[in-house]
């Protein structure tokens, strides 16, 4: 791992402009794509096989597939990183675009003269493979959560909290809106790559060989870190994928409603989340393990009651707010999830977020089982609970110490 030099700790060089440039880009692109491609994706096998449940079947397994190319992937693209970062990056741009022209082909009607469902595959595999793909230079990263960059931060922020309702009206008003909706927001994340190309390379080290990484994943000294990691993966698969699939049933098929509830939530989050760490700090509960796991599994219990668009931004503002922060991050401003703030650390990121991933796909397949045997009410509600018990466990392992060392 790379020590951060003086020139980017204290922030405004080229580089740092470079990268909140590139940040602002991508994350407006996925912003407007992310959850919206999986509801359209749902939408869509909804409207081929014209059922809801095959349709939920479908974006879950769909989903799996692109978790299951980030587990092959991560390995691999953490052992080039020895040769810089930086190409990692723009590949993970390439791929991450690229996966969102396929799916807004797919709707364009472009593969008719073969199975639609191959852009569907080729959509999940691109994003997957832009998962294990992606990471920010950890120097630059630490440029970026600067006390420095926190007003250039809020103003981005403001900004990207927009981007769902700008999508949800688009869907809603304009003619052939999929499709030039996932092809506006690839062009916005290969945009990002201009600036991305002006950052300085970083190479990180990475020893462990590629199935000695796996074998990692059971060994017991990592038992907590993986545990965790992977009750992290159930909770962001269902905060990410689930979770939008139920708000788009419980507001009628409605996207320019989901548009507005998905940014009057962020733009909610903006506004509490520092008073609420007042709070906390002021009555001195930043350490209490018995407030956040109240907090974490008490925002999965309120997005089960919500059942008004109203009750969705309450829940999901609340959750958000109220989330301890831990080694994985989740952005709800782009619907991602990444352990270690996305940035590369050690050979432990990529075991976590391999472990992450696994964890996305055992909430895929309890979904997909459910649908087998019960209504889809009760297969959302299963992923809800499920996660909210995750919330709760994660909460107090990642509180433990860990024993993990090379």
């Amino acid at each position: 791992m790379n020590l951060p030099s003086s020139s980017y700790a204290v922030g405004g060089s080229r580089d740092d402009l470079a990268l909140h440039a590139h940040r602002f880009l991508l994350r407006s692109g996925l912003a407007i794509a992310n959850v919206f491609a999986w509801v359209l994706l749902f939408h869509f096998f909804a409207t081929v096989s014209g059922s809801v449940p095959r349709a939920l079947l479908g974006t879950v397994l769909m989903y799996a597939l692109s978790q299951g190319i980030t587990i092959v992937l991560t390995p691999v693209s953490a052992a080039h990183l020895g040769r810089g970062s930086r190409q990692s990056l723009i590949w993970g741009i390439v791929l991450a675009a690229s996966a969102f022209v396929f799916l807004g082909a797919t709707f364009a009607g472009y593969f008719s003269n073969s199975p639609a469902f191959w852009g569907v595959v080729a959509f999940a595999v691109l994003l997957g493979a832009y998962r294990a793909l992606y990471w920010v230079p950890y120097q630059l990263h630490l440029a970026n959560t600067g006390a420095s960059a926190l007003p250039k931060r809020v103003f981005y922020e403001i900004v990207i909290a927009f981007m769902p309702l700008f999508a949800g009206a688009t869907l809603a008003t304009v003619a052939g809106a999929p499709v030039r909706l996932l092809f506006g927001a690839a062009g916005l994340i290969g945009l990002s790559i201009i600036p991305a190309l002006m950052l300085e390379d970083s190479p990180e080290r990475f020893s462990w060989r590629y199935t000695y990484v796996f074998k990692q994943l059971f060994r017991p000294k990592h038992r907590t870190i993986v545990l965790t990691a992977l009750l992290d993966g159930i909770q962001g698969a269902s905060l990410f994928l689930l979770w939008p699939l139920a708000v788009f049933l419980i507001i009628g098929w409605s996207y320019s409603t989901l548009g507005i509830v998905f940014s009057a939530t962020l733009l909610a989050i903006l506004a509490l989340r520092g008073v609420y760490n007042t709070l906390v700090h002021r009555f001195g509960l930043e350490d209490s393990t018995v407030v956040h796991t109240v907090f974490a599994v008490s925002g999965w219990v309120a997005r089960l009651a919500a059942g008004t668009p109203v009750g969705v931004v309450i829940a999901d503002s609340y959750s958000y707010t109220t989330s301890p922060l831990r080694g994985t991050s989740s952005d709800p401003f782009v619907f991602e999830q990444a352990t270690d703030r996305g940035s590369f650390v050690d050979e432990y990121t990529a075991l976590k977020e391999i472990a992450l991933a696994f964890g996305r796909i055992l909430l895929c397949v309890l979904v997909g089982a459910l649908l087998y045997i019960a209504p889809v009410e009760v297969a959302f509600g299963a992923g809800l609970i499920l996660a909210a018990l995750a919330a709760g466990v994660s909460v107090l392992l990642a509180r433990r110490p860990t024993s993990a060392s090379f």
